[in-house]
């Protein structure tokens, strides 16, 4: 309570209307950030064309060709050969039937051709060329 000799403090309006507009700015972008935080994972989710990264290798016949006992569209995949290329060399374009290996192509290959190479990771830089029949 004001005493005889003070005078109440009043606020203008047009200041009150100031105040709270600036009060609803500074909640809404805290929610909006908090709510965003919350979505983070999904915004920023990475998706690698290449095989860099990938760590699931393959377990390679036991002779130089052969199945590998996988398939891939319906087909089962057979070792041709094994060679060393690098990981940045070579383009995703699915997975066997599983949903656990990668299956690849070189970067220059034309996808969906017949004479499509066909690619799985054995080890890091190291691919084993496979045909399905």
């Amino acid at each position: 309570m004001p005493g005889p000799d003070k005078e109440a403090v009043t606020i203008e309006p047009w200041a009150a209307g100031i105040g709270l507009g600036t009060l609803v700015l500074v909640a809404s972008v805290a929610i909006f950030t908090a709510w965003d935080r919350t979505r983070t994972a999904s915004l920023e989710d990475v998706i690698t064309p290449t095989a860099v990264g990938d760590t699931h290798f393959i377990q390679e016949p036991k002779s130089r060709t052969g199945p590998i006992g996988l398939t891939y569209h319906g087909q089962n995949l057979d070792m041709v050969s094994k060679g060393k290329i690098r990981d940045s060399q070579l383009i995703r374009v699915g997975t066997d039937d599983s949903g656990v290996y990668a299956v690849y192509r070189l970067e220059e290959g034309k996808e969906g051709s017949k004479n499509e190479r066909l690619f799985m990771k054995a080890a890091e830089n190291e691919f084993v060329e496979v045909t399905g029949e």
